[in-house]
């Protein structure tokens, strides 16, 4: 599943003391100093789908098809060494690079004539063919798993080792960390809403049990009205939706019309209590819906979404 960020940026969203809180947490991770680790012995870790990617010293020209990855290996300090972006890499730092397209399926050879020495590519199967053929030119490639919170986490330490940044990678993972622990201390005696995150309304497609999205609305108070699903990203009809009645709906859209109003237009959603009551969120996707370096503040806007008024 792709992900289009770095700031939080929420049409109407109400930020409150617990978006604060997590800010706070966040200037320890831009404080980090992206020094390189001193003479670095050979590298070697274990990617997300089990291979062993093996470096002689640091990477130091980088290419990511995935905007999360992209912007740790920003918040590490390495932007510098970044070669080429993807379409929804909008970070100023890289926005004079060349893009290599969407980045799932970009051409091998455009890729080679970057003189990458470190791909960092998704992990799932449609992504095998272009793995084996950077490989077959000796060109290494990492897999990053983007599921959950501990895989993004995990890929922050990884990037660190690739990168020799090893220290300047804990402090950041540190500091995601505190942040989410302070987002859950803030919300742990207030009532757990039912809550439903939308990744797309054609078709209305939902983030399940075993994502990340799911992880922050659990750290955010609420609870997941589609935690019983076995898959991790189900399409719901609506029928679905008004059964699990969720008291709010958030939808990750860059749409200026407003969600609540686009639903309640629908035929049959005005039977779902969140668009009955006025609970209907929009928050930006390329900024929510990526487990990058700012997993923290996403935790926060959730919990602010979660536990503002209810306008009636």
């Amino acid at each position: 599943m792709a992900f289009s960020g770095t700031d939080i940026r929420v049409a109407g969203a109400r930020r409150g003391a617990l978006l604060l809180a997590a800010l706070l947490t966040t200037g320890a991770l831009a404080s980090c100093r992206p020094d390189e680790d001193p003479a670095p012995a050979a590298i070697s870790v274990v990617d997300g789908a089990g291979r062993t990617v093996s470096l002689d010293a640091p990477a130091h020209r980088i290419v990511s098809m995935m905007p999360s990855v992209t912007e740790w290996v920003i918040a590490l300090g390495a932007a510098d060494r970044l070669v080429a972006r993807t379409d929804y890499d909008d970070h100023r730092a890289i926005a004079h690079l060349p893009s290599v397209g969407g980045g799932l399926t970009p051409s091998v050879e455009w890729l080679a004539e970057r003189r990458p020495d470190l791909v960092i590519a998704w992990p799932d199967a449609p992504s095998r063919s272009l793995v084996a053929r950077l490989e077959a030119l000796g060109i290494p490639v990492y897999s990053a798993p983007s599921e959950t919170i501990a895989e993004a986490l995990d890929v922050a330490a990884d990037l660190g080792r690739l990168l020799g940044l090893v220290a300047t990678a804990d402090s950041a993972i540190a500091a995601v960390r505190a942040g989410l622990d302070s987002v859950r201390a803030a919300v742990a005696d207030r009532p757990r809403p039912d809550a439903l995150f939308l990744i797309g309304l054609d078709p209305v497609m939902a983030a399940g049990r075993g994502t990340f999205l799911d992880e922050l609305l659990v750290v955010a108070g609420g609870r997941n009205v589609v935690e019983g699903t076995s898959q991790r990203w189900p399409q719901l009809s609506l029928e679905e939706i008004v059964t699990r009645a969720p008291d709010v709906v958030i939808i990750g859209t860059a749409s200026a019309t407003d969600p609540g109003t686009a639903l309640r237009g629908r035929p049959g959603w005005r039977d779902v209590p969140a668009v009955r009551h006025g609970r209907v969120h929009a928050v930006d996707p390329n900024r929510v819906n990526r487990p990058g370096p700012w997993l923290h503040r996403s935790a926060a806007l959730l919990a602010d979404l979660l536990h503002g008024e209810d306008p009636g």
